[in-house]
């Protein structure tokens, strides 16, 4: 397999922890996981095993064998050539692409929140708020990996892994000082029962809440001994990741019954209602300045590790001279550019739908059946390097990663049960169904584009 060396190692073990922590770890899925109640504990620990750790397992093993920038890309092409290895990234392209119109107005409407909550649903707010704040991201990410490092690291802590143990917390508190669960919290209710299962649409966001392990291998020729350090680091990083997930989801549920819980609006929400009842005014901005600060971790993360992913299929998928270029930083500066641009074009949906919250799920929704798609093509590309290894505990991994995926990937199509807006189910597989096909139908037209050019 053909490596991308690098020139330096820029990356201590430790910005590579708060990387692989700020890329998988989201505040965001908050909101959405804590539709499940008490379940979503259940629904962690079954995502964690069958999904989650047949990740982190196969992409270290991966990483160890190919500590080269490039991750996944280079993965792929080493197992089945530069074709599908395209394929890879086109899909790890969109679904980062449908991604982005959700985490920008996340944090949009954590700062209407905080300080206009007349905004939080205002379309117009939303998209004028979002377009700023990603492009100020953009111009950031074109100072370099060291730039993002540092953001990683500060968002991670304050941003991230403090606000998730801190509303663990609050949930704590709420109960210990006397307050009644707005969820049932017995054992009989760990079990999905037919209120979970109705929303069964949002397991796909459980999953998605988990992908971004092997975006991390990307960097892996960035630290000092990488066969050695990479490991360790997705073990911390894998447990910190599923504990906060799953325990905060539940927090947020134990002060707020889980359907009054807005999918983007939710954390605020919650935050409003537990400080009140102890008056203290300063929380919900604490709360809220996390929030902000978590988001723009976690999305500076995935832009500058697309960018770069992007930049080493440039070569092998002969795209335009132009995007392979980098600044004096070693970014492909015109690469976050155009990604920029697209974005601008994808937030406009958010005026064209019928509602915030509709438009959101939607997006969030598509993000994820794409991802999972992707996952299902890595976990073959991992199969096929690393079967002569150990073969059966290989084709456990590979077997239950697949399966759990497209588990996925079929709720995925099921919308949820209160977002009335979004129309009848055959409406909404159709809405999902022509914008997931207008996004494969370039990269169809381009592999056969590129046939012919042999």
């Amino acid at each position: 397999m053909a490596a991308i060396q690098n020139t330096g190692k820029q990356l201590s073990a430790f910005g590579l922890l708060m990387i692989a922590v700020v890329t998988v770890d989201s505040i965001r899925n908050l909101s959405i996981n804590a539709q499940f109640g008490l379940p979503v504990i259940t629904f962690y620990l079954f995502a964690g095993l069958t999904f989650f750790l047949p990740v982190g397992i196969l992409t270290a093993k991966l990483a160890m064998r190919y500590p080269n920038t490039g991750g996944s890309y280079l993965w792929i092409r080493g197992a089945f050539g530069t074709r599908w290895s395209f394929v890879s990234i086109w899909l790890q392209w969109v679904y980062n692409m449908l991604w982005y119109p959700t985490i920008f107005p996340f944090i949009a409407t954590a700062i209407a929140g905080m300080f206009f909550p007349q905004l939080e649903t205002n379309a117009h707010y939303i998209l004028i708020t979002s377009l700023i704040l990603f492009w100020i991201i953009t111009a950031i990410s074109c100072f370099g990996i060291r730039a993002v490092s540092g953001i990683a690291i500060f968002c991670a802590i304050l941003g991230t892994l403090f606000p998730m143990l801190l509303i663990i917390g609050l949930g704590a508190y709420w109960l210990l000082t006397g307050h009644a669960s707005a969820t049932p919290l017995s054992w009989s209710h760990l079990m999905p029962d037919h209120e979970s299962m109705i929303n069964i649409a949002f397991f796909v966001n459980v999953l998605f809440s988990l992908i971004g392990l092997d975006v991390v291998g990307i960097h892996a020729g960035d630290v000092k001994n990488p066969k050695k350090t990479y490991p360790w680091i997705v073990g911390i990083a894998a447990v910190l990741v599923l504990v906060t997930m799953a325990l905060s989801s539940l927090a947020l549920a134990i002060v707020v019954p889980p359907a009054k819980i807005g999918l983007l609006n939710g954390l605020i929400d919650v935050a409003q209602v537990f400080f009140a009842a102890y008056h203290i005014s300063w929380g919900v901005p604490l709360i809220g300045a996390a929030i902000i600060l978590g988001s723009f971790g976690i999305a500076s993360s995935w832009i500058i590790g697309l960018a770069r992913t992007l930049h080493v299929a440039s070569g092998d998928a002969n795209m335009p001279r132009f995007l392979q270029k980098k600044n004096r930083h070693d970014m492909p500066y015109n690469i976050l550019l155009t990604q920029a641009v697209i974005v601008t074009v994808l937030l406009s949906a958010y005026l064209l739908l019928p509602s915030v919250n509709a438009t959101y799920w939607i997006l969030a929704a598509m993000s994820s059946q794409l991802g999972l798609v992707y996952y299902v093509l890595l976990f073959i590309a991992a199969f096929k390097l690393l079967r002569k290894e150990a073969a059966l505990p290989i084709l456990l991994l590979f077997v239950l990663g697949v399966l759990t995926a497209g588990i996925g990937i079929y709720v995925g199509f099921l919308p949820p049960a209160h977002l009335s807006s979004l129309g009848d189910l055959a409406h909404y597989e159709g809405v999902m169904l022509a914008v997931i096909a207008a996004f494969m139908l370039p990269l169809l037209w381009f592999l056969r584009k590129r046939q012919a050019m042999r």
